[in-house]
């Protein structure tokens, strides 16, 4: 092993340790962790932003189902009003 000013040959070696290795490898899930860590905090804002909407639908279907009830209920009283006039008026006539 030849020395120059005072560093060995295993010194001027660049290829890093395992311990260097396992460092940087840490850190490197470190940083993917706290990426995902953001992706489902966005998750669940964009989740709780469609719960909302979705509940917005829902209230207004369950309007709108009691509506047809309504409109139905009036539709068939008008449609017996008038077949009881028609059967009236024919058999009035008669």
């Amino acid at each position: 092993m030849e020395c120059h000013a005072g560093v060995s040959d295993h010194e001027n070696n660049v290829t890093p340790t395992t311990e260097q290795q396992n460092a940087i490898s840490i850190a490197a899930i470190e940083v993917e962790v706290a990426h995902l860590k953001l992706a489902v905090s966005d998750l669940r804002s964009s989740q709780a932003e469609l719960n909302r909407q979705l509940d917005q639908v829902l209230a207004q279907l369950a309007e709108a189902r009691g509506g047809w009830r309504i409109l139905m209920l009036i539709g068939g009283a008008a449609g017996s009003l008038g077949s009881g006039l028609t059967w009236v008026i024919t058999h009035w006539r008669g």
